[in-house]
């Protein structure tokens, strides 16, 4: 891809995220309150994503569709959970937590788990986006942070699946990516469960 290709590129990105956030945080909070209820549903109810041994979630922000109730409907099952932790080299590691767990707030500001929580390669990771389409391809807010986790994760012998988690308006007709942009396995909305 050349200059002009990845600049234009870069537009188109960002007049996306900043439709997809400004759509996003329109919602009523009633709906958000729904559609979290009904992700987890979805969630306990689909075989690949209920009787995986460990899930990781994340703290929403920004209007994100949140996840803490599928947290709360599966605890009772005993499975490993994780949230994410940044590292150094701008990707992901997950540590265990459950809810209830002691947060700490990261200088970005998203609040993780505490540094001497155990690592863990959980089966599942739910993955926040702006936008995604149906190839899998997501829109994230631009800092490749999950696209380098993939990238790691994806070259283990048995990877996670990297599940995105969105409202169901948030689907787009092509997300625009470059060679750098990982497709998710599949994507959990208020509307069900698709595999990729």
């Amino acid at each position: 891809m050349n200059h002009r290709e990845q600049r234009a590129l870069t537009t188109e990105k960002r007049k996306l995220r900043e439709g997809s956030v400004a759509k996003r945080m329109a919602l009523p909070h009633a709906a958000m309150v729904s559609a979290a209820s009904s992700i987890a549903r979805h969630f306990a109810d689909h075989p690949i994503l209920a009787f995986a041994p460990s899930f990781a979630g994340y703290r929403a922000m920004r209007g994100e569709l949140e996840v803490m109730e599928i947290f709360k409907l599966m605890a009772r099952f005993n499975k490993h959970t994780a949230l994410p932790c940044v590292t150094p080299e701008k990707s992901l590691i997950y540590r265990q937590w459950a809810m209830g767990d002691a947060l700490v707030r990261h200088t970005l500001g998203m609040e993780e788990p505490n540094p001497d929580a155990a690592e863990i390669t959980p089966a599942i990771i739910l993955t926040p986006l702006l936008a995604f389409d149906g190839e899998g391809y997501r829109l994230g807010y631009g800092g490749g942070y999950y696209d380098r986790t993939m990238a790691a994760l994806r070259a283990l012998e048995t990877p996670p699946l990297f599940i995105g988690v969105a409202f169901s308006m948030q689907e787009v007709e092509q997300v625009p990516t470059d060679e750098n942009d990982r497709p998710l396995d599949g994507i959990l909305t208020e509307q069900g469960v698709s595999m990729f």
